[in-house]
């Protein structure tokens, strides 16, 4: 090889892997994180001059990396010091964004936020074309959570001002995911959301969020209780709804029931109680205090520490046009209070309580079943999943059209339930008056 030939050669190369090397680097395109504006939450109401009132709340980072100092726990308010509040009327989402970054002086970036708030009013018109336009942004993650509001979602986000986390960000993670210990909402990512909302074998929920509207005790009332409805003669702690709970303090916002949706249209709400169920029935119910009345002494209640012992059976047949759909739930529990002081430890008596408590959710269950059948019209529990694989082709599900049959489904639920300890005592003892022995 000529020594003129080798030096171009080598030249080439050495210039062909500084070339290489610019780009591996990934630095041409690079943002600075103090170049950025974080979203923690986007809240969607109707405008009044425009289809759209966007409202962004921006985290501060001074503030939200600041610790305890400062404004201690006041994260969300428009004048809090963690975090930035802003409304616009746009046509569009990603207008409204356009038109932010025009008076904020750092550049919007969606890759932190955690919860899309929509106001019932356009839930019940159709989040379609909302949700797919944040499917198609690259900036939006599939985690955040989809949140229906029951007033204004301006309003349920002006009102978030936690008081135990700085960092409202901090503060959507942890109750949006308290499901997993209260079994009062879901989880309803974006994600998950949005596959349902486009499946043809269940449809989906959303978390129901709202501003709590009492001001004092003596405010308290009924009316957003839901267990006249399910034939209760009182009310139990999941028979409300979010902006209903009979509580003062305050934190404003509170996260209870879900919101019900027929493909892209909210149909209807359950409350706390219901989104129980709806956890059990499939199968991401973990655990939570559960209280029962109490099978011997009216009432008096059973309080358990419920959880999911084996994942439910479920199964689909069809007679004719009627789906029959047939679950059953293994639920078990430790008991943490007794409040009559009957001795459900006894073996003789432990049998019991179990049998009136799976005769208490069995009931519950089969009402919450007929009431998205036959009232709702929607299956949000994924049954037609079951029975989705016995088609040899998708056009024969499609024709077989399994949400409009599902309205006349008729349901068999049973309850396995098993109490396996009892607490730290043993024995409950007698209750005594000055009458005498009360309860044995």
């Amino acid at each position: 090889m000529r020594k003129g030939n080798w030096l171009f050669k080598t030249i080439g190369i050495a210039l062909l892997a500084l070339f290489a090397a610019t780009l591996l680097a990934g630095c041409y395109d690079s943002r600075e994180i103090d170049d950025m504006a974080y979203v923690v939450s986007l809240g969607l109401d109707k405008g009044k001059t425009n289809a759209l009132r966007l409202t962004i709340q921006i985290a501060i980072p001074v503030a939200t990396g600041a610790g305890s100092s400062g404004n201690e726990g006041g994260g969300g308010g428009e004048g809090s010091d963690s975090s930035f509040i802003t409304t616009i009327e746009t046509p569009t989402l990603y207008s409204g964004l356009n038109m932010a970054n025009n008076y904020i002086s750092k550049q919007l970036n969606m890759s932190h936020a955690k919860v899309i708030v929509i106001s019932e009013e356009i839930a019940r018109e159709g989040v379609q074309r909302y949700v797919n336009a944040i499917m198609r942004g690259r900036e939006f993650r599939g985690n955040m959570f989809v949140l229906v509001s029951k007033g204004k979602a301006e309003e349920f986000i002006k009102e978030t001002k936690p008081k135990f986390e700085v960092n409202p960000a901090k503060y959507f993670e942890l109750n949006l995911m308290s499901y997993r210990y209260t079994g009062f909402i879901a989880n309803t990512q974006l994600i998950n959301f949005y596959l349902q909302e486009k499946c043809t074998c269940s449809q989906a929920v959303a978390i129901l969020g709202g501003v709590n509207r009492f001001q004092s005790a003596e405010d308290f009332d009924l009316n957003g209780s839901t267990y006249l409805e399910k034939g209760k003669p009182f009310p139990m702690e999941g028979d409300f709804i979010a902006g209903e709970v009979p509580r003062i303090g305050m934190i404003k916002s509170e996260f209870m029931g879900l919101a019900v949706f027929d493909g892209d249209k909210m149909v209807g709400e359950l409350d706390g109680e219901e989104a129980n169920y709806y956890l059990m029935l499939t199968g991401k119910y973990e655990n939570s205090f559960f209280t029962v009345p109490d099978p011997l002494v009216k009432d008096y209640f059973v309080v358990l520490s419920l959880k999911t012992s084996r994942p439910p059976e479920r199964k689909v047949t069809m007679s004719g046009d009627i789906p029959h759909i047939s679950a059953k739930v293994k639920l078990e529990a430790d008991i943490l209070s007794i409040q009559s002081g009957k001795n459900y430890e006894d073996p003789k008596n432990v049998h019991l309580l179990e049998a009136a408590t799976e005769e208490y959710i069995r009931n519950s269950m089969q009402k919450l079943l007929y009431k998205t059948s036959k009232e709702l019209k929607t299956d949000i529990f994924g049954f037609g999943k079951s029975i989705k694989g016995t088609f040899l082709t998708w056009q024969d599900w499609i024709d077989f059209n399994w949400l409009d049959k599902y309205k006349n489904a008729t349901f068999d639920v049973s309850v396995d339930f098993k109490i396996r300890r009892p607490g730290l005592m043993i024995r409950s003892t007698p209750i005594y008056s000055s009458e005498g022995m009360m309860y044995d």
